[in-house]
């Protein structure tokens, strides 16, 4: 065996296909660990680190010590704290007790912060006070520039919201620190700085997405919806990755825009992501497209409540994230059934689909129980989406340009058949006005004419009526009724019958309002006169019947004539009657023709139309 074989073997198709999923997932969590792990650090470059120790208490509860490490609610009623500032060397060594020459920074989320000293004095940190504004809360740090060293501190926090901040007081505690100088915003900046670098390129990745989608649409490409929706979801999850990172009251100084615009990136991600996955379904679509329309509603309304009452626009995403969640459960199950009933490549695209769905979950019941915050889980889910949607999308332009430019070419394919189609409808009107018929008709009027002038009058009225028939047929690209084709086949049949008239006809038309090719019957009945009855001694018959089934019309055209070898007819290059007949048939309405004949019994033809297909 070849080196190149067993590199093959080894290196396969499927295995590939393992090691990159593995790559992408390796490569999400390394990005976002790193960036999680700097967000939990405390402000490290500071000079000099302050922590304050002593007691607190919940409401009118009993005073507990403040531990470190240890979880202090937020969400329990208003939250007193007792004690003093303590300073730490950058390594961690105790200083002593907070001089008070240096101000102190307080990180507050969604919370208000008033601050006394000994002295009787407030110092208020108070963004979710209703009296500054119904949306002015967020995320801020402020600075406080005690005059001396004052202890002991008293702070009060109060907490106006019931879901979403279980931690502040905890992070509050943890992000206490000197503002010496310029270098603490920095060093708070750079604390985000991943998570923002992260978001930005986010951003600029779905600016990439949104423009192919344009073009896509442009030339009318297959999968330009999927990519609109798809870089839309990018395009918010990168707003809503930098609104969520640490230092935003640095990087975006508005506090009340910076609540906003988290808010609505979270929502319109969440509606896209719906939206992008119904695209998928193929099962359950209808429930898909009911369940975003309804969370397009909820999220317009989440908005305008907002805007018009008096209620937080913070305090709505408790409401709206409980709906989300419930419409992920519903695309959850019917993205299982889709896997369940797909096949290949299918089940791999809803297996990754589920991932920020449930995600979206996990954060869900985590910030209840305050577990952890910012959607943790989210934004890996969302890093391994985003690196497969890339791969995905330098997959689909390249095959939708191909899948466009061979539509092009089976447009013009088709033209041309068309064309073809019609040169070949003409031919074969043409072919059934045989010249030996029209002279053989005119010679039986011209006898007629002295021996029976009323019955040549007949004769020249039907032979009218049949070349009007077939010449008007000639411009004529649709079907027609069934009960206008045998108005055909009746003239033909008249004409015939003052040449041999002991031949007989005889029809069963159990169904006539169905569209069949104009002359198809006739020529066929004309066949089994000339090929059939004609080789009999005499007599002979032709019996026309028409009826459905419950999925299809049918038409049977039989005669007891002489037969034929059906072999020598299958060579439709010396037959071009019925190979035009048989193609006109197919074109116009999907329709089938059959033949079966014995020798020296007779020949039936049975045409099947499906119903439904005609054009």
């Amino acid at each position: 065996m070849k080196k190149k074989d067993i590199a093959f073997q080894i290196f396969n198709k499927k295995t590939l296909s393992v090691v990159g999923v593995i790559l992408i997932i390796l490569s999400a969590v390394i990005l976002l660990w790193q960036g999680n792990k700097n967000s939990k650090q405390a402000v490290s470059v500071s000079p000099a680190q302050v922590f304050f120790a002593g007691e607190y208490k919940i409401g009118n509860g009993e005073w507990k010590e403040i531990v470190s490490g240890e979880h202090i609610p937020s969400t329990k009623g208003d939250v007193t704290l007792r004690g003093k500032f303590h300073m730490l060397t950058p390594d961690g060594e105790y200083i002593g007790e907070y001089s008070g020459s240096t101000p102190i920074a307080f990180y507050t989320e969604h919370i208000s912060l008033t601050i006394y000293s000994e002295s009787g004095y407030a110092y208020v940190i108070d963004h979710e006070n209703p009296q500054i504004g119904e949306s002015a809360c967020g995320v801020d740090w402020t600075a406080i520039s005690f005059a001396k060293r004052e202890s002991p501190i008293v702070m009060l926090v109060h907490n106006p919201h019931d879901f979403g901040n279980e931690n502040a007081i905890d992070k509050m505690l943890s992000n206490i620190a000197f503002w010496g100088n310029i270098e603490f915003e920095k060093s708070v900046l750079d604390i985000g700085e991943t998570q923002r670098n992260v978001g930005l390129v986010f951003m600029i990745a779905s600016i990439m997405f949104l423009g192919t989608a344009l073009f896509a649409s442009l030339i009318h490409l297959k999968n330009s919806k999927i990519i609109w929706l798809l870089g839309l979801v990018i395009f918010f999850a990168g707003a809503n990755f930098i609104y969520k990172s640490e230092g935003i009251s640095f990087w975006s100084e508005s506090v009340v825009s910076n609540t906003i615009i988290l808010g609505v990136s979270m929502m319109f991600y969440a509606l896209f992501l719906t939206a992008l996955i119904t695209k998928l379904l193929k099962r359950t679509k209808k429930i898909g497209v009911i369940t975003s329309v309804s969370l397009g509603a909820v999220n317009v309304a989440t908005i305008v409540l907002a805007m018009v009452t008096k209620v937080y626009f913070y305090d709505t995403w408790l409401y709206w994230s409980i709906i989300q969640t419930v419409a992920n459960v519903t695309l959850i199950a019917c993205l299982i059934r889709e896997i369940i009933y797909s096949k290949g490549r299918d089940k791999i695209f809803f297996a990754v689909a589920l991932l920020p769905l449930v995600a979206f979950i996990i954060d869900f019941v985590a910030t209840w129980f305050g577990i952890w915050e910012n959607g943790l889980i989210s934004r890996f889910a969302f890093v391994i989406l985003f690196i497969i949607s890339m791969v995905v999308l330098l997959r689909i332009i390249p095959s939708s340009i191909n899948a466009f430019a061979k539509a092009k070419e089976l447009e013009t394919e088709k033209l041309i058949l068309n064309t073809q189609l019609a040169e070949s409808r003409v031919s074969t009107m043409m072919s059934q006005i045989r010249p030996h018929f029209i002279y053989n008709t005119l010679g039986s009027i011209e006898q007629l004419c002295e021996l029976d002038p009323k019955k040549a009058g007949e004769l020249v009225h039907n032979f009218a009526k049949y070349l009007r028939g077939n010449f008007g047929e000639l411009d004529n690209p649709k079907p027609i009724l069934m009960s206008q084709e045998m108005e055909h086949v009746h003239y033909y049949l008249n004409i015939e019958n003052v040449r041999f008239p002991d031949m007989t006809f005889s029809f069963e038309m159990n169904s006539n309002d169905f569209k069949i090719p104009a002359l198809t019957i006739q020529p066929i009945v004309e066949n089994a006169v000339k090929h059939g009855l004609m080789k009999l001694s005499k007599g002979g018959k032709i019996k026309v019947v028409s009826y459905e089934t419950e999925d299809s019309y049918c038409v049977l055209v039989e005669d007891d004539g002489a037969g034929f070898d059906t072999s020598v007819l299958l060579d439709e290059r010396k037959h071009v009657g019925i190979r035009n007949i048989r193609g006109r048939l197919k074109e116009m309405v999907n329709g089938t023709l059959e033949i079966e004949s014995t020798m020296g019994v007779g020949t039936k033809v049975i045409i099947t139309i499906p119903k439904g297909e005609e054009k």
